[in-house]
């Protein structure tokens, strides 16, 4: 029989998420709260875990009485005394509605966790979302990577996404807020037939969902298996450039490495469907998911991997945290108004490039921030005639704010100086499972941190190439 989610039950599911950040006033956890029974029974268990969290409940503006729902969430929150904060969302554009609903929440989110100082935001998908999600991908025949469901950590952006309610029901989730007689909000949307997730919910017997959990560990364990082997390939014949760019072995060529490693030079959220990577393979060079495949020629035996300059993402103003392209974000805010951040282009003829073993197209793709057509601030790549620009990037997945230095002991890193302009929090994806742990050590906060590969965890990384190990 069902009961409440008791205090050392959730304090348990937590510490396989850790180590946490000290519970202090400058290190808050995040929550994702929109007032329903599940997101309402994650504020409590979290508030109860520990004193210092803030939930962020998002207005999406797409139904009339939202925004009284909203605050209503808000001042429930601040009974539980919970700290909220209401983020409202723009007016989306037609068509496509879910999707970018989720987006504008998601970078919303994000960014809201980077002004508090938030590491982590905690959301609350649960068992059967689980379920729902796993027989959807089964009814598309996906394999190990689709069957093996939501994961319980991702990383999005700047921030890590810990899901620590995939192993309780909802209905658990109810019992524990009415043992505490808090209440909750109902969503029409969640009974609205026309979404398929809301018929599955509805229509999915006990049986299936047996089913669809057998599927999912089965799919986790060959995932695990595959993403090993994988994470091997890599380390033996990918070689990652700070400048954005991938040399690949000839010996390591095959279609699911070379797969990740488009998506990882690309900075897009999903790898390309496989008929068109084998494709790509057949023909040997060509551009696929605006990424250029071509013969390594003077770096090696194998092929490098470049972002093609076409397929870049338009000039935007250079305002502090903004991300340019998909992958590099600027981290300075000393620069003239009226700014923009765009590609180095034709600035890169200054540069004796062969000697700094960088492909011309890798550099043309390199962000910059000019004024007026001039160039005001680069990547630290050489001497430029006639400036000085002290620039190099940096990855960082991790949100830094005056907050967080203050709990960063011994390893203080500062990100206001024109040395860091530019990170590239997406170049962590490399595999769906966030990247590989191919050798751990310790980050500033005391978690498990990805050397060797670019990943969402990694700190300050010397100039020059860097072999996966």
């Amino acid at each position: 029989m069902a009961h409440p989610v008791g205090e050392q039950e959730f304090a348990d599911r937590m510490a396989r998420f850790g180590p946490w950040p000290p519970d202090i006033d400058d290190a808050p956890v995040g929550l994702a709260v929109s007032g329903g029974a599940d997101s309402m029974a994650l504020a409590f268990l979290a508030r109860r875990w520990r004193r210092n969290v803030v939930a962020f409940v998002v207005d999406h503006a797409l139904r009339p009485e939202s925004a009284a729902e909203a605050q209503l969430t808000v001042r429930r929150l601040a009974g539980m005394n919970v700290k909220a904060r209401l983020l409202t969302l723009a007016p989306f554009s037609k068509g496509r509605m879910q999707e970018r609903a989720r987006d504008a929440r998601f970078e919303a989110l994000e960014a809201a966790c980077v002004s508090e100082g938030c590491l982590d935001l905690l959301v609350a998908h649960h068992a059967g979302d689980q379920d729902e999600t796993v027989w959807m991908r089964h009814l598309r025949a996906s394999g190990p990577l689709g069957l093996s469901g939501i994961q319980p950590v991702s990383v999005r952006g700047r921030i890590r996404l810990v899901r620590p309610l995939l192993s309780f029901s909802t209905a658990r989730l109810r019992l524990t807020l009415k043992a505490e007689n808090l209440p909750w909000i109902e969503d029409p949307s969640n009974a609205n037939r026309r979404f398929e997730r809301v018929r599955l919910r509805q229509d999915l017997t006990a049986e299936q969902r047996l089913e669809a959990r057998a599927l999912q560990k089965a799919a986790l364990q060959e995932r695990q298996r595959l993403e090993t082997q994988l994470a091997g390939q890599l380390g033996r014949h990918a070689v990652w450039h700070e400048q954005g760019w991938v040399f690949l072995g000839q010996a390591g060529l095959d279609a699911e490495t070379l797969a990740v490693l488009i998506r990882l030079v690309s900075g897009r959220a999903y790898r390309p469907a496989r008929e068109a990577v084998q494709t790509l393979m057949q023909q040997g060079s060509g551009t696929l998911s605006g990424v250029q495949i071509r013969p390594a020629g003077r770096f090696g035996d194998g092929i490098i991997l470049v972002r093609e300059e076409r397929a870049l993402g338009p000039a935007v103003p250079a305002k502090a945290a903004v991300l340019w392209d998909g992958r590099w974000r600027l981290l300075t805010t000393d620069l003239p108004q009226g700014s923009l951040i765009g590609p180095l282009g034709d600035a890169v003829h200054a540069l004796d490039l062969r000697r700094l073993g960088m492909p011309y197209a890798a550099a043309r793709c390199l962000p910059g921030v000019w004024h007026e057509g001039r160039l005001v601030l680069g990547p630290r790549l050489g001497r430029w005639p006639g400036a000085n620009l002290p620039v190099r990037r940096i990855l960082s997945g991790r949100p830094v704010s005056p907050r967080r230095e203050k709990i960063i002991s011994g390893r203080k890193k500062s990100f206001k100086n024109a040395r860091n302009a530019f990170s590239c929090p997406r170049w962590g994806r490399i595999v769906d499972a966030e990247a590989y742990v191919m050798k751990s050590t310790q980050n500033v906060t005391g978690r498990p941190v990805v050397t060797g590969v670019p990943g969402p965890h990694l700190t300050e990384q010397s100039e020059g190439r860097q072999r996966a190990r």
